[in-house]
């Protein structure tokens, strides 16, 4: 009898649901800190603990990642032999209920390209409303605004209800084009739909069909917290079912009712972690006491007692008065935590790198938690120095990796002339010429090409350059014809229309790749580049659209596709050390855990502004607003930071200056520090004291094994037979001032190179100026200024920036009449005999020479000569000429010894600097006034300097009298300048 009990017993506990019977929906949680999947699939075993197997086959489980989804089946798995539940993602309802009718879903490239083409035609209509270039940005945002009103189940009537004559024309006109977008959504919903409308509308109908036919198997929302209008009306559903339940992650059992009543009624407070939970609760009509535990009721945490307190709605935040005592001794529950607050980004990546190496050794499994992916990189950066690579959940964006890289250098120089430093950076990227073995050519071709084009300075790379290039290098001829095709297929512009677009990008990255040999480089071969390939071909499957679309926008289309998708190479990383988004986050659990980049604009990041309505616009249609953002980042804060071992990780500064701690951080600091009767302000210093470790052996790390002494200034000292014999007139200057750039210029033979890209600067400008005073003074004949700026429009019309074309034509117009003025003062005083007039001429008694070219020279009515130097820039004063800027006594010294080429040595008995800039005036130093800066003194003081430089003892001092600290020369760097100061005497060194 007893065994028939039994028996009995048996039968009736394999026939028991998993939830008992219940008039109100069913909803469990588990608090911050929990390890949600592995909690999830305990409980949901433990429940059907001796039923049929088919028992756990028939429950279904939805989740809100497909990360979640994939732990659940490990977890399921690893529990043994069994036969698995279904596990589908609540964003994929549509496959829970396959036969609904539902519409095609519609390509999200077609729509954006159609959301481009009437926000083109609303910029034409009012080009004040925005630049062209930001068409693509603003269909991205009209596209997430129309996903937000379709997901929240906002129709378009409710935009008729903003009252636009309290707000700027600006919003009116945004008004009035949201409603030809919601035309233009109209009429596309007939047959196709977005996946947000697909989604609320499969919501609907699995809801409908469960009305009519509740199922009977176990139904589970599991991690999702409501927050989107579709999800949370599918939780209410669910809630409700016979045997349907909710699982919410990280809910504050411990928030006291008043706090969960105010977050209820105050929609203000969507900052807040649990304000989605008040929401949910109050539209399921439940209290929150009826939020039931999933597991067994455990005793409160009194980390996360102490996290919910500084977490409490700013309103309430004088509960702090009365609950911080209630939280006893603080050094127990934050005797696991660090508060790492490092210098700098590099100094807070290191620091947080070494963490996880420590972590390592401990045999821990540690987890950054960032949603910084800059501050990932560098940490991911940091730990190469051990050989460790992290797994990275989110990979790298297609726009990061090489093939990526690749189309994008390729898209910005299609349709104009390619700058020579955007031309040599593609020329050297990893994946140009990658068939066959034409890498290694190709990169000593590319070298050779980049020195010639930094010698020519070049601005842009064409086909004369090209060819120029060739002759230089007869053996690189079928490299150049490669490397012509490539520019012309560059400077050609498409036809604005996708197809053309797509063949022209996509034909040159491929000719790039393949490089001039042919074959069939490696551009598509890798996992990158397989993925990059299927963005491009889902383009091309839009081929055949006829909206018009500029290559630029194309570009800037396919670029910001590719940032949105992401790349994982995962084999050869450490299962141990994690890198995590807050998204992915939510599904896993370390034995240490790093919440990185905790600073204002970062965790929590700004909100993102919407272009077509405002808050107050948001508020009165019933959407959301940019707190919720904040209060989900919140809510990920504080689950993150109930792990047993956390580091709460911020930089005091970034690449931008000061930064803001994150206001969770901030509230967390200031509430340890108020509250001394628990400890709290020993707390933060301990917290803060395990943080400035890390920091310190960060430091430790950095500094070099051993400290190597600075250099002295150096003052080389080389033979006397390798010194140089000639120098030219403005090298004089620099033998005076920084002697030691010419021991590197002619003994090492060292020159500096030539930047790929000039920038317009002071010696550009000169040396037009001097081209436009030789073309309209130099020549001689009538002086007008009509002609001086007729030779100024013909000499700037060389200049490639038409800005700054402009503004020196401007400059020239203004001082045309002062020069004008001087001019004829100048004529009436004697006539040109020589422009640009070469001239050398050799030291008495010497071997020595000097070489130079003087701008002009006049023949006085007296016979004697007067020398002239143009200046755009500032004139040297008598002093500075007297000191080290002798270029014109030097050139007086070559006329007077008859050095300058087709003119008989005569007496000089003045020089000048003629002004060619907006402010100063002419200089002129008269020799019979000033015999100081005649020729004959000049010589003297010209001889003794340079016999000096005879003996072999005298060294070329580093920058030894530079007059301001400000000089820079172009041998700093090679002198070693900053490992010592201009205050230190220079140590000579001879040299065999």
């Amino acid at each position: 009898m007893t065994l028939v009990i039994r028996k009995g017993f048996s039968w009736l506990k394999r026939c028991l649901p998993m939830f008992d019977p219940s008039k109100m929906p069913r909803v469990f949680a588990l608090p911050p800190g929990a390890d949600f999947p592995a909690a999830l699939v305990h409980g949901v075993t433990g429940r059907l603990a001796g039923q049929p197997p088919e028992k756990l086959a028939k429950t279904l489980i939805l989740v809100n990642t497909r990360r979640m989804q994939r732990r659940l089946k490990d977890l399921f798995i690893d529990g043994g032999a069994r036969l698995l539940p279904k596990i589908g993602l609540v964003s994929e309802i549509d496959s829970l209920f396959p036969y609904a009718g539902l519409p095609k879903p519609v390509s999200q490239l077609r729509r954006k390209l159609e959301l481009m083409r009437l926000i083109t035609a609303l910029i034409e209509a009012n080009p004040t409303r925005a630049p062209r270039a930001a068409i693509p940005d603003l269909a991205d945002s009209l596209a997430a605004l129309l996903d937000e009103m379709q997901g929240e189940g906002i129709g378009h009537d409710a935009l008729q209800n903003i009252n636009a004559g309290d707000h700027a024309s600006h919003w009116q006109q945004s008004l009035q084009f949201l409603e030809i977008a919601r035309d233009y959504t109209t009429a596309l919903n007939e047959t196709e739909a977005d996946n947000e409308t697909r989604q609320r509308l499969a919501a609907q109908a699995l809801i409908d069909k469960w009305s009519g036919s509740p199922p009977t198997h176990p139904v589970i929302i599991a991690g999702s917290t409501g927050s989107r209008a579709t999800t949370a009306l599918l939780m209410q559903a669910v809630a409700n079912l016979p045997q349907g339940a909710l699982l919410l992650p990280g809910f504050d059992f411990g928030l006291p009712g008043p706090v969960w009543r105010d977050l209820m009624e105050n929609r203000d407070a969507e900052d807040h972690p649990q304000y989605r939970y008040a929401t949910l609760i109050k539209r399921l009509g439940i209290s929150f006491k009826d939020v039931k535990s999933w597991k067994e009721p455990e005793t409160s945490s009194p980390r996360n007692a102490l996290i919910s307190l500084s977490l409490r709605p700013a309103p309430v935040t004088d509960s702090w008065l009365k609950e911080g005592p209630d939280l006893k001794d603080l050094l127990a529950p934050t005797q696991n935590m660090s508060l790492l607050e490092a210098p700098s980004n590099r100094d807070e990546a290191l620091a947080i790198a070494i963490a996880l190496r420590l972590a390592i050794d401990k045999g821990q499994t540690a987890a950054l938690i960032t949603p910084d992916r800059t501050l990932g990189r560098r940490v991911t950066a940091a730990l190469s120095r051990w050989g460790i690579k992290p797994d990275d959940s989110s990979g790298r964006p297609l726009s990061l990796t090489p093939p990526g890289r690749l189309l994008r250098q390729v898209a910005r120089l299609i349709g104009s002339k390619a700058p020579a430093d955007a031309m040599v950076a593609l020329l050297k990227h990893p994946l140009v010429q990658t068939a066959d073995d034409q890498r290694g050519q190709h990169l000593l071709w590319t070298h050779e090409f980049e020195l010639f084009l930094r010698h020519k300075t070049s601005r842009f790379v064409d086909k004369e350059a090209i060819q120029d290039f060739a002759k230089k290098q007869p053996n690189a001829v079928d490299w150049c014809s490669w490397l012509e095709g490539v520019v012309h297929g560059l400077e050609a512009n498409p036809p604005e229309t996708l197809k053309p677009a797509i063949a022209q990008h996509i034909t040159l990255a491929e000719l790039l790749s393949n490089g001039a040999g042919g074959g069939t480089g490696e551009l598509w071969e890798k996992a990158a580049g397989r993925e990059v390939l299927a963005v491009i071909n889902a383009f091309r499957k839009e081929e055949t659209t006829t909206t018009p679309i500029s290559f630029a926008h194309y570009a800037r289309l396919l670029e910001s596709t590719l940032a949105s998708e992401n790349t994982r190479v995962s084999d050869d990383s450490r299962s141990d050390i994690m890198i995590w988004g807050t998204l992915e986050a939510r599904v896993q659990g370390a034995d240490l855990v790093v919440l990185g980049g905790l600073n204002e604009n970062t965790w929590p990041a700004r909100p993102g502004e919407d272009p077509w309505l405002n808050r107050a616009m948001r508020r009165q249609a019933g959407m959301l607003l940019p707190e919720r953002q904040i209060g989900l980042a919140a809510h990920d804060y504080q689950q993150a930071v109930a792990a047993n071992h956390v580091i709460l990780s911020r930089a005091e500064r970034n690449d931008d200056g000061e930064t803001v701690p994150s206001r969770w951080l901030n509230r967390l600091t200031n509430l340890l520090n108020g509250l001394p009767a628990q400890n709290g302000d020993q707390a933060l210093k301990a917290m803060r004291k395990r943080g400035k470790a890390l920091i310190e052996q960060a430091r430790r790390l950095e500094a070099p094994a051993k400290q190597t002494s600075q250099e002295p200034r150096p003052a080389p000292a080389p033979p006397a037979s390798i010194r140089p014999k000639s120098l030219s007139v403005t090298e004089i200057q620099t033998l005076i001032r920084d002697p030691y750039a010419i021991y590197a210029k002619h003994i090492l033979r060292l020159s500096k190179l030539n930047p790929l890209s000039p920038d317009p600067d002071a010696r550009l400008r000169g040396i037009l100026f001097h081209d436009i005073a030789e073309q309209a003074i130099g020549q001689g004949g009538e002086l007008t200024r009509s002609k001086l700026l007729e030779s100024a429009e013909k000499v700037l019309s060389q200049l490639n920036w038409p800005i700054l074309r402009s503004e020196w034509l401007g400059t020239l117009a203004q001082i045309a009449d002062r020069i004008i003025q001087g001019e004829l003062k100048r004529r009436a005083e004697g006539a040109i005999i020589g422009v640009e007039v070469k001239g050398e001429f050799q030291i008495p008694e010497s071997e020595f020479s000097i070489r130079g070219k003087a701008d002009r020279i006049d023949r006085l009515s007296d016979g004697t000569l007067a020398i002239h130097d143009y200046k755009t820039g500032s004139g040297p004063s008598a002093k500075q000429i007297k000191l080290f800027d002798r270029q014109l006594p030097i050139e007086a010294i070559m006329a007077e010894l008859g050095g300058f080429k087709d003119l008989k040595a005569s007496k000089v008995s003045k020089v000048s600097h003629i002004r060619l800039g907006r402010s100063g005036k002419d200089t002129e130093i008269d020799f019979a006034e000033k015999p100081e800066y005649a020729p004959d003194a000049m010589l003297a003081e010209l001889c003794k300097l340079l016999n000096a430089y005879t003996n072999p003892d005298q060294g070329y001092t580093a920058k030894r009298m530079i007059e301001r600290q400000t000089f820079e020369g172009d041998y700093d760097h090679l002198a070693r300048f900053g490992e010592w100061d201009l205050t230190q005497s220079a140590k000579t060194r001879r040299l065999p």
